[in-house]
């Protein structure tokens, strides 16, 4: 893949990674509770980190793990707060349109992004799969 192609998909990480932070920031303020700056830590690290590990070939394998990590992470915290803070009965228009459902269905869209990224870097080993690539 082209560099230019490369450097698109991590503006793209950048910026779902950045909207997702300000979208936080607003809805939570860190201010209001220290639970509140675990997910700013975290999309610190996706906003400064990550990119600068996916440009390489030998950290992408450690950047899709921590974003995998942070998804992860992500998801457990806003399912645990929209489940703890549920008050209204439980419909498909409720689960839908009231929870972070929708939230969490914007963070796993890091996942995908970073196995391309991952794949066009080249960040596979080898090595390790005995130098075949089972998912091709």
């Amino acid at each position: 893949m082209p560099q230019k192609d490369i450097r698109m998909l991590i503006q793209a990480f950048v910026l779902l990674s950045a909207g997702g932070l300000m979208l936080h920031v607003r809805i939570h303020p860190p201010a209001a509770s220290l639970f509140n700056w675990l997910p700013v830590v975290f999309g610190a690290v996706n906003i400064l980190l990550l990119p600068l590990l996916f440009r390489r070939a030998g950290t992408a394998p450690l950047a899709f793990m921590l974003c995998c990590i942070t998804v992860i992470a992500g998801t457990i915290g806003m399912a645990y707060y929209s489940i703890v803070e549920w008050k209204e009965p439980v419909t498909l228009y409720t689960v839908l349109f009231k929870s972070t459902l929708a939230d969490i269905v914007i963070l796993a869209a890091k996942v995908p992004l970073g196995y391309v990224l991952l794949r066009k870097v080249g960040g596979t080993a080898p090595a390790a799969a005995g130098g075949r690539c089972y998912d091709e």
